[in-house]
């Protein structure tokens, strides 16, 4: 597809976002305010991903609160952007945390690039993206909203390695980054308060805070992420 019509299918997409938006509340997400968790389908030879895997596992719960929605990305450039997008027009979430996986601890991202790796590695499709920037007419980096000192320091005190960084990298983690907080915010904007992005380790990574990372231990890492986001979003 050529970029020209791929770009003005993701505006088409936004101004649905933005036109929806003035639905109450109570339209959006009967009695509780929503939260929205996004992973990524297996890549690069993984049978699973970890960052699915996790997240999957809090659909339809509660907490602090908040209702929890979740979402599967593809590993597509610029495909992935669609079914970011129609999740958060569909549930108007008040915080949106979007995760992937490869690194050594629980990351923090506070910075999204508006750029691909200058290798510019295939995705799950064979494709290498056409161009250096995602957005040619977007901002240069755009900075995240999610609670990062909060939520680092909660991880220490359960003994969960972590860290923050202002890379996350130059594949579709940071695409999706990008892609999550170009979302405008305003009067007419979808209702998101925080938002961002997380790394999480690979089951079985060794962790330096001691153990290793099981499905259990990301389990609660991520609902360290979400306890601290939704207490950000509420002021508290």
């Amino acid at each position: 597809m050529p970029l020209s019509k791929r770009t003005f299918l993701l505006f088409l997409l936004a101004a649905a976002i933005l036109s929806s938006a003035g639905q109450t509340a109570e339209e959006a997400a009967p009695g509780k305010p929503v939260l929205l968790l996004t992973g990524f389908e297996p890549f690069g030879g993984l049978k699973v991903n970890a960052s699915w895997e996790t997240v999957k596992t809090f659909e339809g719960q509660e907490i602090g609160g908040y209702r929890i929605v979740t979402a599967l990305l593809p590993v597509v450039y610029d495909e992935m952007t669609e079914p970011l997008y129609a999740a958060i027009s569909k549930h108007k979430p008040r915080a949106v945390i979007s995760c992937g996986v490869g690194t050594e601890v629980v990351r923090i991202e506070t910075l999204a690039r508006n750029g691909y790796h200058p290798m510019r590695p295939p995705d799950n499709k064979g494709v290498r993206p056409s161009r250096s920037q995602i957005d040619p007419k977007g901002a240069a980096e755009l900075p995240t909203s999610l609670p990062t000192a909060e939520i680092l320091a909660a991880l220490k005190e359960a003994k969960i390695g972590s860290a923050s960084s202002d890379d996350a990298g130059g594949y579709l983690c940071n695409e999706c980054f990008y892609r999550l907080m170009a979302l405008p915010r305003g009067e007419n904007a979808p209702p998101l308060v925080r938002r961002g992005f997380v790394h999480v380790p690979d089951f079985g990574t060794p962790d330096p805070a001691g153990g290793t990372f099981t499905a259990e231990k990301l389990k609660a890492a991520l609902k360290i992420v979400i306890e601290q986001t939704v207490r950000a979003a509420d002021g508290k």
